[in-house]
């Protein structure tokens, strides 16, 4: 208790200079905190975003050398897909897309992105019906004109009304409204609310070809998603002959697990990077302690005179380097809390806090940086001889 006594009151007599010590350590625990917290805020946004398009998805990518001699493989692989695997399988649709202005009246909404699909294209692209219906089955079979709206596109187009049963231009065709996709992905441009779908057998008439080359299943659960993958790979092996064409399975899962491994990795390099700072403030508080030694010489010689153990000066000394680390670092896990919040609203409208771990082993390693840089300083004040010190003006 003495110890920690005489620390507290040589830290509080020189306020100024212990504000200044503690500043490497605070920069560097504020720096830590603030950029682990921002990487997996940037990786939460990811997740996020991985979600909304949709996980446990298998792209199958087709690729022809001789289109003379090409296969349709859109309607046999839906079948499959809804028939020896449907317990493992929620839906099929193929993949196509191209950007189009939706007009209605005198309004038009530029760039939707237009979706050819199947009937189950909701389901595989993680879309929620509000209002209306969806496309159907006989949609499909007959090429019927009509589509679904993304809630960007209907709100720009409908402001006021009821967009179902009403007839927009896409592309210069007309199609028929049947129904509407709840908000996604915040219903504004650029956004995945920014589209519309419309069966993919319309593609002749908007793409002016009949060709479909990616066709996406969705799996049911991520523990099916390699068998789904190896079933595929037998059923399109027996289809698609090496001379006329190729396939390519995409496990859409595989992404969103990169990203993450990805991110963990950057996270331990700013980690390491901005560690650097608790470096220099361990070496900040050695340098102040060495400081300190020599103007409190003559009280080391007093202390040793009257008898003082070697291990009460060393003890005394690294009790101050100690609190002068740790008020530092907890300053800094405060300023690192303040900062990730204000900045995680700014970029990435989430709420990002340094996790408790890192928190906690921030603090720990300022502690053990003080104590490491204070030893030093500590057995210099204790190897000093009484008579020396008591000499020292």
């Amino acid at each position: 208790m003495n110890a920690l006594r005489m620390a507290l009151d040589s830290i509080t007599e020189k306020k100024g200079r212990s504000f200044l010590t503690m500043l490497g350590i605070i920069i560097g625990v504020t720096a830590v905190l603030v950029l682990v917290a921002m990487v997996t805020g940037y990786n939460s946004d990811m997740t996020a975003y991985y979600e909304k398009l949709g996980v446990n998805k298998v792209t199958v990518k087709l690729t022809w050398y001789d289109s003379s001699r090409s296969t349709d493989l859109t309607t046999p692989l839906y079948e499959y897909g809804n028939g020896e695997l449907a317990q493992m399988v929620d839906g099929v649709t193929p993949d196509l897309s191209t950007q189009l202005p939706i007009q209605y009246g005198g309004k038009t909404v530029d760039d939707t992105v237009v979706y050819l699909g199947s009937d189950q294209y909701s389901i595989c692209s993680n879309y929620i019906l509000e209002s209306g219906r969806d496309i159907l089955p006989q949609d499909i079979e007959n090429r019927s004109m009509v589509c679904v709206l993304g809630s960007y596109a209907a709100d720009d187009l409908f402001p006021y009304t009821d967009p179902i049963g009403k007839t927009v231009t896409i592309g210069g065709f007309p199609f028929l409204v049947v129904g509407t996709y709840y908000q996604k992905d915040g219903g504004v441009e650029d956004s995945m609310d920014h589209m519309a779908v419309v069966p993919y057998t319309v593609n002749r008439t908007l793409l002016r070809s009949d060709r479909v080359d990616s066709v996406t299943v969705k799996v049911n659960s991520s523990k099916n998603v390699e068998g789904v993958i190896s079933r595929l790979e037998l059923w399109l092996a027996d289809r698609i002959d090496s001379s006329v064409g190729e396939y390519s399975l995409a496990d859409g899962n595989s992404a969103m697990a990169e990203s993450n491994d990805e991110m963990t990795s950057l996270s331990v390099v700013l980690g390491g990077i901005a560690s650097i700072a608790l470096l220099v403030g361990g070496i900040g508080i050695m340098n102040i302690m060495l400081v300190t030694v020599t103007e409190r010489t003559r009280e080391i010689g007093i202390k040793k005179s009257i008898g003082a153990p070697r291990r009460e000066i060393v003890g005394q000394f690294l009790m101050e380097a100690g609190i002068l680390s740790s008020l530092g670092g907890l300053v800094g896990i405060v300023l690192g809390f303040g900062l990730s919040l204000v900045l995680g609203k700014a970029m990435y409208g989430l709420i990002v806090l340094p996790g408790v771990g890192i928190s906690l082993g921030a603090f720990a390693f300022s502690l053990a940086i003080g104590v490491i840089f204070g030893i030093y300083p500590a057995v210099k004040a204790s190897s000093l001889q009484p008579v020396d010190a008591l000499r020292a003006d």
